[in-house]
């Protein structure tokens, strides 16, 4: 069972997967990144929506990949609602065309990131560390020159190129 529950729409899935390898690598490997989309994490036969409720009851942190196209979506304000009625940490990670400022209620209640920002993935890196308490020391701050930060950071602008389709 995820420590880490990454909620998203099926557009921003490259962002998703980037995101996963992202914090698995930045993270303690000891605790394990859920995504929906991944064949290897639900397998053929299963029932889907029964095992993404499992993985959720499981996770001790959401983070929501939130744009201004994934916000209107059931899907992600389905997880969301499910998190927040069982009490997960929930983190808004904006990125692409979604602004913090611009995040309406209530994921504007809660501490919010955006993963565009230069600090932005060691702030998720820290916050998830905090809230899973794991027993290492967070790294210091990602050099822009990580081999981790330029892998999300192509990701990003990859998903940024495509946005005016999305629209």
């Amino acid at each position: 069972m995820a420590d880490i529950f990454i909620s998203f729409i099926h557009e921003d899935g490259k962002v998703a997967e980037g995101l996963k390898t992202f914090l698995r690598d930045a993270v303690d490997r000891s605790h394990k990144v859920f995504l929906s989309s991944d064949k290897w994490a639900i397998f053929a036969g299963e029932d889907w929506l029964q095992k993404i409720k499992e993985e959720l009851a499981s996770s001790k942190v959401v983070v929501l990949l939130l744009s201004k196209m994934s916000v209107g979506r059931p899907w992600v304000n389905f997880e969301a609602g499910g998190a927040s009625l069982t009490n997960k940490v929930i983190i808004p990670a904006c990125f692409g065309d979604m602004t913090i400022s611009a995040l309406p209620k209530p994921y504007s209640n809660l501490q919010a990131l955006s993963l565009d920002d230069e600090d932005g993935p060691y702030y998720l890196v820290t916050s998830v560390c905090h809230h899973l308490k794991p027993s290492g020391i967070v790294r210091p701050p990602f050099s822009q020159s990580d081999p981790e930060i330029i892998a999300l950071r192509k990701v990003l602008e990859e998903a940024a190129r495509r946005l005016p389709e999305h629209l």
